[in-house]
């Protein structure tokens, strides 16, 4: 066997490498398209990485090693390797003799990329049209004042949607801001896509009960953004509900009150009271039992042994809100897991237990 020389060159990093081969519009297959070429010095050195990133591309998965081995044989003070392409039906390629184990399994796998030199064309033209389209050039600074203008002139913000215009103006009827479980969606599939429908329990009287479905849609995000944009479109068409949307919160600045308990500021500085200290509306006379999901250090959680028949039920995901003051007289806490009897009511916040008794 005839010997080539051995070329030494300073080392470059392999991503050097690549890009003064891809140069501007080459895809990857272009650059191991010239890196096969016998006049590149460096054309056996990354014969091994470039034969893994071809089977990674004609196979369209990451490669193993189980799907390219190499089984090297020693002759002499000389080396020969072949590599064998299970990725490829076993497919078996010999390298040249060299000086190194390592060099032998290089000369292998060129020998095997010489042989797959017509695929590579192919599949570095595919890669070369998909790399045709239009590139963007960034926007000057004067393109880019012009098209925001434009899109606040028409009123256009990709950030503002259906679902939070809604959201907002349910906060301006209700004048507070929404508690989980107030607004609630669900997408369903359906023929031709997905369906959604919307819940908007912060809104008063009967428009609370009422559920909106939304247009067929592609997927769940867009079907619903139409659920609530129909929505939308009919409470902005009510007028009694925009009118309590127009309506401020407050009547102006106002002290606050003295008294004991803790309270909130409102729109307008007027205090409103929040927490234990909001008003109360006791629901039914017979007391009910439950059990202490967590507890904190003022206040804890209890889900109700049996399911709770009102309109608030499904806030705080269907959590009862318990605070020390009604807990009985040298009671301060209450362990998770105790089994508890209290009595229900309703304030602004949902349904919380008064008159709590360990069971």
């Amino acid at each position: 066997f005839w010997l080539k020389p051995h070329w030494h060159r300073p080392h470059r990093p392999r991503a050097q490498r690549l890009n003064a081969l891809h140069g501007a519009g080459r895809s990857r297959f272009d650059a191991m398209a010239m890196s096969m070429s016998p006049e590149r010095a460096d054309a056996i050195a990354d014969a091994k990485t470039d034969l893994n990133q071809f089977c990674q591309g004609y196979c369209k998965r990451p490669v193993t090693k189980q799907d390219i081995v190499y089984v090297v044989n020693r002759f002499g003070n000389q080396f020969q390797a072949i590599v064998k392409l299970n990725c490829f039906s076993g497919q078996e390629y010999a390298g040249h003799l060299s000086m190194t184990a390592k060099d032998a399994e290089k000369s292998a796998a060129h020998q095997a990329l010489l042989a797959f030199a017509h695929t590579i064309q192919e599949l570095a033209q595919e890669d070369s049209k998909k790399s045709k389209r239009k590139v963007r050039q960034p926007l000057t600074a004067e393109q880019l004042a012009e098209k925001r203008a434009n899109q606040a002139e028409a009123g256009e913000n990709p950030a503002i949607t259906p679902k939070t215009r809604l959201n907002s103006l349910c906060m301006k009827i209700a004048k507070r801001y929404l508690q989980k479980g107030e607004t609630v969606y669900e997408a369903l599939k359906v023929a031709g896509g997905f369906q959604a429908t919307v819940r908007l329990t912060a809104l008063p009287g009967e428009w609370a009960d009422r559920c909106w479905a939304g247009e067929v849609c592609s997927t769940k995000q867009k079907a619903e953004q139409s659920a609530a944009d129909i929505a939308l479109q009919q409470i902005l068409a009510d007028e009694e509900l925009l009118a309590e949307a127009d309506r401020p919160k407050g009547k102006g600045k106002g002290k606050v009150e003295k008294g004991g308990g803790k309270g909130g500021w409102a729109s307008g500085w007027v205090w409103q009271p929040s927490g234990p200290d909001q008003p109360r509306q006791r629901v039914g006379e017979e007391p009910m039992t439950g059990e202490v999901l967590e507890w904190k250090e003022h206040y804890g959680w209890v889900r109700t042994a049996e399911p709770v028949d009102h309109a608030a039920a499904s806030l705080r995901d269907g959590k009862i809100y318990v605070n020390k003051r009604d807990l009985p007289e040298g009671t301060t806490e209450l362990a998770v897991g105790a089994q508890v009897r209290f009595y229900l009511y309703e304030d602004n916040s949902g349904l919380g237990g008064e008159q709590v008794t360990i069971v």
